[in-house]
């Protein structure tokens, strides 16, 4: 931080100057080192994070989750307007006009201030990346000077629905639109907001575009004055008044064209709210969606002379300061659903003052506040997903979720979220300190994109003036990549010398993104030797379904090796989309005899009361083998004896290991691939290696049932835990994912282990 010497100090005696310094180096060391410090930088950088999570329309994905992919591509096709894109609102996938609208401009309103701790830290690009996202929204919802189109989807129906953006397929309604017959001011104008503020911040970066944000601006500011009026939201977000947002239009246009014209319409606005010099108006609420005249009375202070402004600008930070309702253990709290919104936004306005002001008391109560948010309050706790210690584990959003409460899985939002929702500000705790991290409790754990502004804002504030020398983490990857996406977990639930019964449990756990896979199914093969030793047959074993979650089939039994007496049954779910996980349980038996034995069962290896991953039950699409390893189809040789001999040696391994290379499905510029390896040798694989090599441009993407590694046009792929070894006459397959840039050959040469494979087309 640079502390300035005004020019009164050279005035003084050398002692006074050097006394006064000194005290002013104490302070500032108090604040940079405090025994409460935390790595601003780094909650600075995942809270811009948390949009890339909330992000919605075709390019969803594109950016540094990959867990996230395209949805909601048809929004708009109702009124036959291309309305993808913009921000889902909280935890569920709503595009709402006031809360978009707000968050899009005290967004822009951060970055304006504190450009500077933006670009040092990195985060420009991010950042600006987000803003475009929602003025690209607002220009495609701005349809002709007086038509603003600004919610996309039903409340009442989406929440109704738990799974993640990708999945969800039911219509959804452009539900409202400005127009002169239906105005929505407070939507219009803080959207105007926010184009204003994009021609500010992107000007030198494509002045066309700015320009074009800027025009929509004046004109979408126009058409929210001229037709007044307040918008709706279904019942979610009701305004009660639309002057604090034509006031922060009004704010932001001035500043990017320097129209006086605009200061005097605020200053209308004012008079039409009463709010004059001699009436003693106090403003006690904060920055929010509802209510943005925090913001609108900080900038006016800073870019107008009228002391009522600065009066009242002030005396709301003074209030907070002193005399705003505090939990025990020091936060302000001011609203017991999603407190934190608040406190951040009120410390996001403390700094942006502080840096026109240099009072420190709001740089310290920002501090205090911001520092309880991050870790030092009763808890220990951070209240930022994915920063510091004890943070939430549960917020309330359908994407980070990943589970899908919704036919045919059985999952349930309270299951472990799938992913982590970095940087996310939870609703923070109730007034007595105490937190519930709990998925359900939305006054808690609900996030939001208006949540996270004020408190992206914030961090920028306290990055700039107290990340020096900090640096963000790298985010890590918080996908578990050894689990298969297509499996199996089965356990046995009863067996004895008559029958067994098996559960098994089908998954689809596809998360970089998530999509449904249609027509699954699995296999378990049994061993009925013991049956025609004593003179029976297959038929004799009789198949039954105990339970078979959402219409799930089992099969007769269908021979695998007739020569080795090799059978299995097949699970399926034909023409249903599944995503993750539908059970079914059966049972194999012959009440008749006391001679079933499970031992011999291929499937049944390694089965036990727990469920658990088990390869021995392979997993199917279309009846193609996605997972899993199948018993041999030829006949099982009958042992020759021999006689011993003195030599320790073992007996060369002949025989072939090939690699089936399956291009499965192809679009533009990728591809999904599954690799199957057979291992027709005389000796079981352990351990195996896999190498080829691509031409340049050829780049693995997501991938399952292996761990790849890739370096350069060299792609090695290995075994994970419970498909290490590949006995004789039996395969493994895994897949991926592939990236190319429009050439995609196939590969023309595999090595296993240093052995060179058969390719089988």
């Amino acid at each position: 931080m640079k502390i300035k010497l005004k020019n009164k100090f050279r005035k003084k005696p050398l002692i006074i100057i050097l006394i006064t310094f000194i005290i002013i180096q104490a302070t500032l060391l108090l604040h940079i080192f405090g025994a409460n410090n935390f790595n601003y930088t780094d909650a600075f950088a995942k809270s811009i994070l948390y949009y890339e999570a909330s992000w919605c329309g075709p390019d969803a994905g594109e950016n540094r989750l990959p867990w996230r992919g395209p949805c909601h591509i048809e929004d708009g096709a109702d009124v036959g307007i291309d309305l993808t894109g913009g921000f889902h609102d909280a935890g569920d996938h709503v595009k709402f006009g006031q809360p978009q609208a707000y968050t899009a401009s005290t967004l822009g309103w951060a970055y304006y201030e504190f450009k500077d701790a933006f670009i040092e830290k990195g985060q420009d690009e991010y950042m600006l990346n987000i803003l475009k996202h929602f003025t690209d929204y607002f220009l495609k919802s701005y349809v002709d000077d007086t038509t603003f189109y600004y919610q996309c989807g039903d409340g009442s129906v989406d929440h109704a629905y738990w799974g993640p953006p990708e999945l969800q397929s039911y219509d959804r309604p452009t539900l409202f639109v400005a127009t002169p017959e239906t105005p929505a001011s407070e939507m219009c104008a803080s959207a105007a907001a926010a184009l204003a503020q994009m021609y500010l911040n992107y000007n030198d970066i494509d002045a066309e575009y700015a320009e074009k944000c800027l025009t929509a601006a004046e004109k979408l500011y126009d058409f929210a004055n001229t037709y007044r009026g307040l918008g709706e939201s279904g019942g979610f977000y009701g305004s009660t008044n639309y002057l604090d947002e034509l006031c922060w239009g009004a704010v932001w246009l001035n500043i990017a064209t320097g129209d006086s014209s605009y200061i005097d319409d605020v200053d209308s606005f004012m008079l039409e709210k009463n709010i004059t010099q001699e009436n003693d108006y106090s403003n006690h609420w904060t920055h929010c969606w509802e209510d943005v005249y925090g913001g609108v009375f900080i900038k006016l202070a800073h870019i107008t002379d009228n002391p009522l402004y600065k009066k009242v600008a002030e005396e709301n930070l003074n209030y907070y300061l002193t005399d705003a309702p505090r939990t025990p253990g020091g936060v302000v709290y001011i609203n017991s659903w999603g407190a934190l919104r608040y406190t951040a936004a009120e410390c996001m306005m403390a700094l942006v003052h502080y840096k026109y002001t240099d009072n420190e008391d709001y740089l310290d109560f920002s501090k205090e506040q911001i520092d309880y948010i991050l870790g030092d309050n009763p808890r220990n706790s951070s209240y930022v997903v994915g920063f510091g210690e004890n943070y939430p584990q549960n917020p309330h959003h359908r994407a980070s979720s990943g589970r899908y409460e919704w036919q045919p899985a059985i999952e349930h939002k309270s299951d472990p979220q799938r992913h982590l929702l970095y940087g996310a500000l939870v609703g923070g705790p109730d007034s007595n300190d105490e937190y519930t991290d709990d998925v359900e409790e939305y006054a808690y754990s609900e996030v939001a994109i208006d949540y996270n502004a004020g408190f992206v804002g914030a961090m920028a504030g306290m990055t700039e003036y107290f990340g020096e020398g900090q640096t963000a983490e790298e985010t890590p990857g918080i996908e578990d990549l050894s689990i298969p996406v297509n499996y199996a977990d089965a356990k046995v639930m009863e067996e004895d010398s008559e029958h067994v019964t098996i559960d098994v449990f089908m998954h689809n756990e596809t998360i970089l993104p998530p999509h449904f896979y249609n027509n699954l199914s699995f296999r378990y093969f049994v061993d009925l030797s013991e049956y025609y030793e004593i003179g029976m047959t297959a038929d004799d074993v009789t198949p039954m379904l105990n339970y078979g979650a959402f219409d799930g089939k089992l099969s007769e039994l269908k021979p695998w090796n007739e020569a080795a007496n090799i059978y299995y049954v097949e699970g399926s779910w034909p023409n249903i989309d599944i995503y993750g996980n539908v059970e079914l349980q059966f049972a194999l038996s012959n009440y008749n005899t006391d001679v079933w034995d499970s031992s011999n069962d291929f499937s049944y290896q390694g089965l036990t009361a727990e469920k658990a991953i088990s390869e021995r039950v392979p997993v199917y699409q279309n009846g193609e083998l996605l997972f899993g390893s199948e018993p041999s189809q030829t006949e099982v040789p009958t042992p020759t004896p021999t006689s011993p001999t003195s030599t320790t040696s073992s007996p060369p391994i002949t025989g072939d290991i090939h690699v089936n290379y399956n291009v499965r499905s192809e679009w533009e510029d990728g591809a999904t691939i599954q690799l199957t390896i057979t291992n027709n040798t005389t000796a079981s694989i352990s351990g195996w290696k896999l190498v080829w090599d691509y031409i340049e441009g050829q780049t693995i993407d997501e991938f399952w049932s292996s761990i790849f590694t890739q370096e350069g046009t060299t792609v090695t792929a290995q075994g994970l835990n419970w498909n290490l070894s590949i006995p004789v006459d039996e395969s493994v397959s895994f897949g991926f994912n592939l990236k190319h840039t429009g050439q995609n050959p196939l590969p023309t040469s595999f090595e296993l282990n240093g052995i060179q494979c058969v390719i089988d087309q």
